[in-house]
């Protein structure tokens, strides 16, 4: 089959890149990757070894007049889909405009999530606690936007969502109907991945630096982990994650939190090969996003046989299993701070509940998501 693949930006290592590489690289089928933004040097570089076509350039910023200027761009444009026998859409939101002009072919949506600020409650009152000043502008995007994405949900043959969470938003904004939605996380490859044998003594939070994400509650978790056991003083906190020009301003408020307090490290932009040598040696992994769509980052941390602490809600709380492979507690300081203690008083428990979320994790493997894919493709393309 000949597929075309569709995703507004393709600028950095985040999981929405990650899973269309992996599924261009692995598939059985042909597939060229359509975008509106292409920054090879900020995303994978294995990009490089498929077919990426970049169509009219759109911002990646996220003010207004800039997203509607890009969504207009995104509904305007049309893909040569007559040579293709199938279009997969990676949405985020405002891809999903691109099937009204491109639908001649089956249509097949992988749903990273919907508009996270307007589904995802917990986004949304974080973004008004940090912009009360445009509730009314939300409120009527919001409006607009729901009423013009349902429509252009209609375009879609098949559904994929990325986790139960994500399910669950689809299903209460009325874009699709429970039968035609199927859950298929994202995985690892757990062969290319050696899990790590060294525990050194630092917390690493692997994470996109924007507001979202929630780092804030890394760093202030880790200074009441300072101030919990007498061994804490011995370990360190990595923040590495990628920043992109819209990100710069939060990563300077992190910094400006952490202040004084000795043993954080921020790391932006890291390289493949920084990350994989970070989760080789670090003591255990942080995930404090409030509401993870599903989180690809924990179960890496799982791959390299590391305990992950994450937030009790979302994604983590679908690939996690709570006292096993690490623990999920509530979204607040002292509580993340309570389980960084018990396990760097504990280096036989963490070893342990790595060697669990190894184990567990396989289920997650790149090659049943390809798969999978693969047959859909082959199923609506018919």
């Amino acid at each position: 089959m000949r597929v075309a693949c569709y995703y507004p930006w393709l600028y950095l290592r985040s999981g929405a890149e990650r899973t269309i590489l992996e599924v261009a690289l692995r598939s059985k089928h042909e597939w060229t990757i359509y975008t509106n933004h292409f920054a090879p040097t900020g995303t994978y570089p294995c990009f490089s070894k498929i077919r990426v076509r970049e169509l009219s350039r759109i911002s990646v910023k996220r003010a207004y007049l800039r997203t509607a200027k890009a969504a207009a761009t995104i509904l305007l444009q049309k893909l040569p889909v007559n040579e293709y026998d199938v279009l997969m859409v990676h949405s985020e939101g405002l891809g999903d405009l691109l099937t009204f002009r491109n639908h001649a072919r089956p249509v097949i949506c992988y749903c990273h999530t919907p508009l996270k600020v307007i589904h995802d409650p917990y986004a949304r009152k974080e973004y008004l606690r940090r912009n009360p000043a445009k509730a009314s502008l939300l409120s009527i995007f919001g409006g607009v936007f729901r009423f013009v994405d349902r429509l252009a949900w209609k375009h879609y043959r098949f559904v994929f969502a990325n986790s139960q969470t994500v399910r669950t938003r689809i299903l209460e904004a009325g874009l699709a109907r429970e039968e035609r939605i199927e859950v298929l996380p994202p995985g690892v490859d757990c062969t290319a991945i050696v899990p790590g044998n060294h525990f050194d003594k630092y917390f690493l939070a692997v994470t996109r630096i924007k507001w979202w994400k929630n780092v804030e509650l890394s760093i202030e978790a880790f200074k009441r982990f300072r101030a919990s056991i007498p061994i804490s003083s011995e370990f360190r906190l990595i923040v590495a994650g990628q920043v992109d020009d819209g990100s710069r301003g939060y990563l300077r408020e992190l910094q400006a939190l952490a202040g004084t307090c000795s043993g954080i490290e921020f790391v932006p932009n890291p390289s493949s090969t920084t990350l994989d040598a970070f989760y080789s040696s670090c003591f255990a992994v942080l995930n404090t996003t409030l509401n993870e769509d599903w989180g690809i980052v924990p179960i890496e941390a799982n791959a390299y046989a590391k305990p992950v602490i994450a937030v009790n809600r979302g994604g983590p709380a679908e690939s996690q299993v709570d006292g096993q492979t690490g623990f999920l507690v509530p979204a607040e300081p002292e509580a993340f701070a309570r389980a960084m203690a018990v396990l760097a008083a504990d280096e036989h428990l963490a070893r342990t509940m790595g060697r669990a979320g190894r184990e567990r994790v396989r289920r997650y493997d790149w090659s049943h998501f390809v798969r999978r894919i693969d047959d859909v493709v082959e199923e609506v393309g018919k």
